[in-house]
C-alpha cells in the first residue's frame, strides 16, 4: 500500500517509445483525471503525500557495452554517475561524471575529469539509439517536497546520439 492506502502496482511509464502512464497520487487524479497509481508517498507522517517514484528503471535491451562501444565514432563513455538534479517542472536535469573515458573510433582512450550531462528527460530519451542487455539497480533516495524516501533506480547502458556535456572546475 502506498502511503494514502492504495495498493501498489507496476506502472509502465513509457513503452516503446510511447507514454503510457503517469506516477499519480490523490490529488494528483482529483486535478489531472487520471487513474491513481499507488503512488502516494512521504517521508513521515510531518508531510502531505505527493505523487513520488518506487522502483523506477528502464527495461534491458539486447546490445553489450562492447557492441555499443563500438559503433561510435567520437564520444563520452561515461561509467560512473554522481548527484544531480531534476527540475519537474521542466524535465531539465544535470548529473555529474565521476568516472569517464572518450570514445574515438568505437575505442575506449584517455580518461576525463569535471564532466556533467545537462539536457532534458524528453529529449534524451528520444535520442536512445540502442540500450544494453546489463541492466543494474541500486537503492536511494529521492528527495522532494514530502521528503526523502527510499527508491529503487536503474538501467542498462543506453547509447544517446546526442547529448550535451559540460564541465565543472
Amino acid at each position: 500500500m502506498d502511503d494514502e492506502d492504495k495498493k501498489k502496482k507496476k506502472t509502465v511509464l513509457i513503452e516503446k517509445g510511447i507514454l503510457k502512464s503517469f506516477i499519480v497520487d490523490h490529488m494528483g487524479s482529483i486535478r489531472t483525471g487520471y487513474k491513481r497509481t499507488g503512488s502516494g508517498r512521504r517521508q513521515n507522517y510531518k508531510f502531505a503525500p505527493a505523487s513520488r517514484m518506487r522502483n523506477t528503471y528502464i527495461e534491458a535491451g539486447d546490445s553489450s557495452v562492447e557492441e555499443m562501444i563500438k559503433d561510435i565514432d567520437y564520444g563520452l563513455f561515461a561509467k560512473t554517475m554522481g548527484g544531480g538534479s531534476v527540475n519537474p517542472a521542466t524535465g531539465g536535469f544535470n548529473f555529474n561524471v565521476l568516472e569517464a573515458n572518450m570514445i574515438r573510433n568505437g575505442r575506449i582512450e584517455e580518461a576525463v575529469k569535471g564532466a556533467s550531462l545537462v539536457g532534458t528527460g524528453i529529449d534524451t530519451l528520444s535520442k536512445i539509439v540502442k540500450v544494453g542487455n546489463d541492466k543494474e539497480l541500486v537503492y536511494g533516495h529521492c528527495g522532494s517536497v514530502s521528503g526523502a524516501v527510499p527508491v529503487t533506480v536503474g538501467q542498462p547502458s543506453l547509447l544517446v546520439s546526442k547529448m550535451t556535456v559540460g564541465g565543472r572546475a
